[in-house]
């Protein structure tokens, strides 16, 4: 049975501490697919710390010191060894189809689900460094100053990164579009 108590202040360490640590996981994983199971495992780690009961001082130091055990950790050679499956499931599209309104367009939403999915896919070709900042910058929503302090380099290599990868999915999107 779970204790209220240890799940509310496992959730209040969460609040306080998960933006943190996304910013410190996404700056230092070799592959942004990873990020998820990272932080995952730091929070499995961090309720398993609140149920022993454990006092920490400096919560947050505390945590970004158990990311970067996880993240050694996870990249080392015993956890790189994994099945790919080759096939794309997407169950959730057909959850999708069944409860959505009338009103709604389906098509709509499934191309643009699909433009997303190539995308992804294109930025996935690209060095590590420009998934990082496509990722901290659209989904975390920074700003370049902020992914230049996370990923310790200048504003300028940001922007470039940025803009010229923009300017050749504006390209590849164009030419698609002919």
């Amino acid at each position: 049975m779970i204790d209220q108590l240890n799940l509310r202040k496992f959730n209040d360490v969460y609040n306080k501490t998960y933006n943190c640590v996304l910013k410190y996981v996404v700056s230092k994983c070799s592959n942004i697919d990873d990020v998820n199971d990272i932080i995952q495992e730091i929070y499995l780690e961090v309720y398993n710390m609140i149920n022993k009961k454990k006092s920490i001082d400096n919560l947050d130091k505390y945590i970004i010191g158990i990311a970067k055990n996880k993240i050694k950790k996870y990249y080392g050679l015993l956890y790189k060894i994994r099945t790919v499956s080759l096939f794309k499931t997407r169950d959730d599209d057909f959850d999708l189809l069944d409860n959505i309104k009338s009103n709604i367009n389906i098509e709509e939403i499934i191309l643009k689900d699909y433009d997303i999915d190539i995308i992804w896919n294109y930025l996935k070709s690209k060095k590590a460094v420009i998934q990082k900042i496509f990722y901290l910058y659209y989904e975390l929503d920074l700003t370049i100053k902020e992914i230049s302090n996370e990923l310790k380099v200048g504003e300028s290599y940001i922007k470039n990164y940025l803009y010229r990868t923009l300017k050749e999915l504006q390209d590849l999107f164009r030419k698609d579009c002919d």
